[in-house]
């Protein structure tokens, strides 16, 4: 491992110059954390406690309710233009799948038998699927973004960060809270929450969405425009205090989401013939495709499809003794998913797979949490998380092509602490580590058609392998408190869990793969010079090994035919991404307040050893934007018998290199698929007034105003064929609610 300080880069020097010129200038202050400060302190839960954010040696960007709704974030993808190094989008083909990455990792599939890279916390639930994971901000109470590692306190699968979602709890007050929402393309979002008494202990919780709207673009095969996405969403809270000391909260959710993404072909390696043909004026490259602006149509006779139902279930259980806290987390997942692809977005179908899949996940977590008064204290717990999942996948009519099954059971169970040591009044030690036992047995299943499949025909192929590993992931913190605030170094590791690829038809294809590591430096220093500022800088070097990367050959590469396509995944590649992150609150007076974010990443290839050629000279890191940019802000004044907030957001990425079913194959014969660079305004107007015994609010809303015709933004290549998927651009829409 190369040493963080020691390497000579210009994401080191900076950080360097960064962080002297700001000790520097700012002991010019030595009394401002000492005056009352205008700026609301942040509360967050980044190590499992609660804890300023101003005092957490962790990159993590926490968002309150009114953050969200003033700046235009409506799900957790939007969450993406607020926070630096970070990219959010729906997984193509399901609209409540979550593609995600920090930092330069990202994970963008629907296949359960692989793993994501971000971990997604709700309600102190870990996701093992990225299913599901596109939340309505609603019914949130805050989330919380960590950028890096975290495998020590939240585990497998969090080699990039983790999103952390904390919803409202029920009130134990009678209370209701109700809006809706009308928007461009007939939106229409009706969402409410009831809080009722549950004798004098306890309270209950009942919530609801229902949210309809239609595409942006028009079917001119069809004739009509097609819904875009439908949704219904119902749950129902109980908290119960059972003594002063133990109180526990149970949750139930139940969802339904149906989502038919805008998707236009684009021209890849096979498309210039099949567009000609079809006289689709199909463009060069995705770039062109946005440049042209005639992508307002799409073509297919039978749209692409997802649909997506399953219900959650959990219960927060907590303890609190005299100096310690004991927790208890059960999390519960159950979901059916259905997607369709038509690959071509043709007039007339040519080839449709229909994807069928089941998921079931429950998980315990136990936490000791110690509150001691000396020099040191604890987090320590256990985890055990199980999972089941089901996948039947193939042509949606009965021809003669293949049709595969997948079953895949998964068990993990981990033990984890982390030590704080306050060293002196100025100086804190932390670490930590956490071991992971990992077991998966897969029964994959290859029949002849879906007709024989269906007909109860013998088996064409048959794979059963396992997979075992122990995962140790450890972090070391050193903590210096200063009279402007803190600076702290860190060391991290984390992994993402090894598997199988369950799209394959045979040993070679399907392996197992190994787990890929991270090993990451990081140094932040979180400053407020005065009662009016706060600035927080961090910078990071994360180097990556044994990367899970798609490897597409000729069939002879893996037993099958030489005009075959061989698929498998290799851990064939080490990446280094490196960066820099800021962070800043102003507020010149008591009603205006300005928030500002940028990001730098550097993520190159060191090595990738494709088919036994280093290609890491041409590789391209997915979704790793250079340089994101936000800044937001927001004014308070009286207006019309109540309070006018005025918010406006502005948004910056740079271009990215979009996913690719085959991203090793595109390198040398694929379509280009870099997304262009996006700026994005969104502006707001709420205005909020007492009426009876509660608020009135009156919000409109425009979501990137500029963009009047839309974009590319996601990109595809599945080498024979290639497509894009679009956003609507410019969005208006008002939104009425009551509070009481």
């Amino acid at each position: 491992m190369r040493d963080f300080l020691s390497r000579k880069s210009p994401i080191a020097l900076a950080i360097t110059i960064a962080t002297t010129g700001a000790v520097g200038s700012l002991t010019i202050a030595p009394n401002a954390q000492a005056q009352e400060s205008l700026i609301e302190e942040v509360v967050v839960t980044a190590r499992k406690r609660e804890e300023s954010l101003q005092n957490v040696p962790v990159a993590v960007t926490a968002l309150s309710p009114s953050q969200i709704e003033q700046s235009g974030v409506q799900t957790v993808i939007d969450v993406a233009k607020l926070v630096p190094n970070v990219e959010l989008h729906a997984v193509t083909q399901s609209g409540a799948s979550l593609g995600a990455s920090i930092r330069g990792m990202a994970f963008d599939d629907l296949e359960k038998s692989y793993e994501p890279t971000v971990g997604v916390s709700i309600d102190g639930v870990f996701m093992a699927s990225n299913s599901g994971a596109v939340v309505d901000f609603f019914d949130v109470e805050a989330i919380e973004v960590l950028r890096g590692p975290q495998g020590t306190l939240y585990g497998r699968n969090t080699i990039a960060g983790v999103i952390n979602i904390k919803r409202t709890k029920p009130t134990g007050e009678l209370g209701v809270k109700l809006e809706g929402t009308f928007a461009k393309h007939d939106r229409q979002d009706l969402k409410g929450i009831v809080n009722l008494p549950l004798g004098e202990k306890g309270g209950v919780k009942l919530h609801w969405r229902d949210l309809e709207m239609d595409s942006h673009l028009y079917n001119e095969t069809t004739n009509q425009r097609p819904y875009n996405r439908d949704s219904q969403v119902w749950g129902a809270a109980i908290r119960y205090d059972f003594t002063d000391n133990f109180t526990a909260t149970l949750s139930y959710d139940d969802y339904e989401h149906w989502t038919q993404p805008p998707d236009v072909v684009a021209t890849g390696t096979g498309d210039a013939v099949f567009c000609a043909f079809f006289s689709l004026g199909c463009n060069a490259d995705s770039g062109a495709l946005s440049e042209a602006g005639g992508y307002r149509t799409s073509y297919a006779s039978e749209q692409i499809y997802s649909y997506l139902w399953g219900e959650n279930l959990t219960l927060n259980a907590e303890y609190s003794g005299s100096n310690y806290s004991i927790k208890y987390i059960y999390g519960e997942m159950d979901f059916e998913e259905e997607a369709f692809f038509n690959s071509w977005g043709a007039p007339t179908p040519l080839f449709e797979v229909l994807r069928e899949q089941e998921y079931e996940q429950s998980s315990h977590e136990i936490q000791y949490l110690s509150d001691w008064d000396g020099a040191v204290n604890i987090v320590a717990g256990l985890y055990y998380l199980e999972t089941e999942s089901y996948i039947t996948s193939g042509p949606k009519t009965q021809s003669p092509a293949a049709m595969f099954t997948t079953t895949q059971d998964a068990e993990a169970t981990a033990v984890f602490a982390e030590v704080i040591w306050y060293l002196d009044d100025n100086w804190t030690l932390t670490a930590g580590a956490r071991w992971t036992k990992e077991e998966k047995e897969l029964d994959n299943r290859t029949f002849g058609s879906n007709e024989a499949r269906r007909a109860g025909a013998p088996i064409a192929n048959r794979l059963t392998p396992n997979y075992d590993d122990t995962n140790v992931t450890y972090r070391f913190v050193i903590q210096r408190d200063l009279n402007f605030g803190m600076v702290y170094g860190s060391y991290a590791t984390g992994y993402r869990a090894g598997g199988f690829n369950a799209r394959g038809s045979n040993e070679p294809t399907v392996g197992p793969y190994d787990s890929e590591e991270v090993g990451s430096w990081e140094l932040g220093l979180r400053t407020q010079p005065s009662d009016r500022l706060q600035v927080n800088v961090t910078g990071f070097i994360a180097e990556y090994t044994d990367k899970q990367q798609f490897i597409v050959t000729d069939g002879t590469q893996c037993d099958l035919s030489a005009t075959a396509t061989c698929t498998f995944i290799r851990n064939a590649a080490e990446t280094t991404n490196q960066g820099i992150e800021i962070e800043a609150v102003w507020m010149p007076t008591e009603r205006l307040t300005i928030r500002g974010t940028y990001g730098y990443l550097d993520a190159e290839f060191d090595s990738y050893d494709f088919d036994g050629t280093d290609i890491s000279d041409r590789a391209q890191v997915i979704y790793a934007p250079e340089n994101t940019f936000s800044l937001m802000a927001d004014h308070t004044s009286a207006a019309f018998g109540g309070s006018l907030v005025l918010s406006g957001t502005w948004s910056y990425r740079s271009d990215i290199w979009g996913a690719a079913a085959y991203e090793s194959y595109n390198y040398d014969t694929g379509p280009d698929i870099n997304i262009e660079s996006h700026n994005q305004l969104d502006l707001s107007a709420t205005w909020l007034r007492d009426l009876g015994a509660g608020q009135l609010k009156v919000l409109l809303y425009g979501t990137d105003v500029l963009d009047g015709d839309g974009r590319v933004a996601r990109a595809y290549d599945a080498g024979a064929f290639s497509w894009s998927e679009l956003v609507p651009g410019r969005q208006i829409g008002l939104t009425i609610g009551y509070e009481f």
